[in-house]
């Protein structure tokens, strides 16, 4: 979910203007984004051998050249943040020794520009960098911090630009006054108490969320575009939806997240005004949503677009977390393990909504809804997300 090695989240209010907020840093120990990304390192591991291809095809189709550029937007903190660029020196060196026409010619020198946003904690993703492949390599790595929805780097200067469990995130929040959170539509729905699109949702309110990530999805192309050089590759992985109009299982966990919020609200803990003023600051696209901004942008052809499925289920039926699928124990260890990892990722923009002193209290009931889904039969420990991995080449004109 960058659920997701990335803390590109903006949160704007009804009328105030945006704020920039961060994932749990490795300073906040337990609840740290640091010790709550094994299910982003395991997204990641799916599209690890066409990635590693990739890079070294694209190596070979440039001619084998003195230097290559490789990119990582959003490569947050922890143990992810050098992984997908590792991925791929590895791959490219690889092709570089394997090179017999070009035997005892010096390997390439490899440029690693890593990007987040400024508060990124980018002294601890360095002191990453002795123990890596990166530093045995003699890579020249460099930050970039700022929103990859602007520029970042200069013309022409990228080839290989990677990114996962990333753009899931939007720039910012609509606010519809035609559809705001206590409008009724037509059949009666409403969006009180959510924080997200739910699978009832009223029409106007997934079409606002979808043009919010069309304006920020033309705005990361063209950037992109503008940075890449011909024929060079984006490798984008973020989590999605199988069709256009979002199933309940696509929005369980905000729909739980919001009944957790609900909860406390009833409670007194905190102001039910601020649930129904809240809106989550992300969107799952569907295959023709990307397809139609790749094709109005105009920069980039399609070489992939896959739909992955990833859950914690092998690792955990193996015997070490309940025995097995069916195992009593299972329900509650996913339940832990999946309120760790959206606690590491949304706190910080839950706390800038509701406050410090709400968070334990929001969390431990999240953990309970979660278990009571995966106990239940419809939902017997369905903790499935669904990713794309899409693959955008440069055009040669654009």
């Amino acid at each position: 979910m960058q659920v997701m090695d990335v803390d590109e989240v903006v949160v704007l209010g009804t009328s105030s203007p945006s704020a920039v907020v961060r994932m749990n840093s490795s300073g906040e120990g337990k609840a740290s984004y640091a010790n709550n990304s094994d299910f982003q390192r395991a997204i990641a591991s799916v599209t690890r051998k066409v990635r590693r291809d990739m890079a070294a095809a694209l190596y070979r189709a440039r001619g084998r050249p003195a230097s290559l550029a490789i990119a990582d937007l959003g490569c947050a903190t922890g143990p992810n943040a050098l992984l997908m660029v590792s991925d791929a020196v590895e791959a490219v060196l690889a092709e570089s020794r394997n090179n017999k026409a070009g035997a005892g010619a010096p390997p390439p020198q490899l440029h690693v520009f890593l990007n987040d946003l400024p508060a990124n904690d980018f002294n601890a993703v360095f002191r990453l960098l002795p123990s890596s492949p990166l530093a045995a390599a003699g890579c020249l790595v460099s930050a970039w911090p700022g929103s990859f929805y602007g520029r970042l780097f200069p013309d022409d200067s990228l080839d290989y630009v990677v990114s996962s469990s990333s753009l899931h995130f939007l720039s910012k929040v609509f606010f519809c006054h035609a559809c705001s959170k206590c409008a009724v539509d037509g059949d009666g729905e409403s969006e009180q108490g959510r924080v997200y699109v739910s699978a009832g949702s009223p029409a106007g309110v997934l079409d606002a969320y979808r043009a919010q990530f069309d304006s920020d999805f033309l705005a990361f192309l063209g950037c992109r575009a503008a940075e890449t050089r011909p024929r060079g590759v984006l490798l984008l992985t973020f989590v999605a939806r199988r069709s256009p109009r979002p199933a309940a299982h696509d929005c369980y966990l905000w729909d739980l997240l919001a009944d957790a919020l609900m909860g406390m609200a009833a409670a007194g803990l905190v102001d039910e005004g601020q649930v129904h003023a809240f809106n989550a600051p992300y969107y799952a696209p569907c295959p023709d949503d990307l397809a139609r901004a790749v094709a109005k942008e105009g920069s980039f052809s399609v070489r992939t677009m896959r739909l992955f499925d990833t859950t914690r289920r092998p690792a955990a039926g193996n015997g070490i977390h309940g025995g097995g699928d069916d195992g009593d124990e299972l329900p509650r260890w996913l339940a832990g393990e999946t309120a760790g990892t959206i606690r590491a990722v949304v706190e910080p923009m839950l706390r800038t909504h509701f406050g410090w002193a709400a968070m334990d209290g929001i969390f431990c009931r999240y953990r309970i809804l979660l278990e009571a889904y995966y106990r239940s039969k419809a939902t017997r420990n369905k903790d499935d997300i669904t990713n794309v991995f899409l693959v955008l080449e440069k055009k040669q004109h654009y």
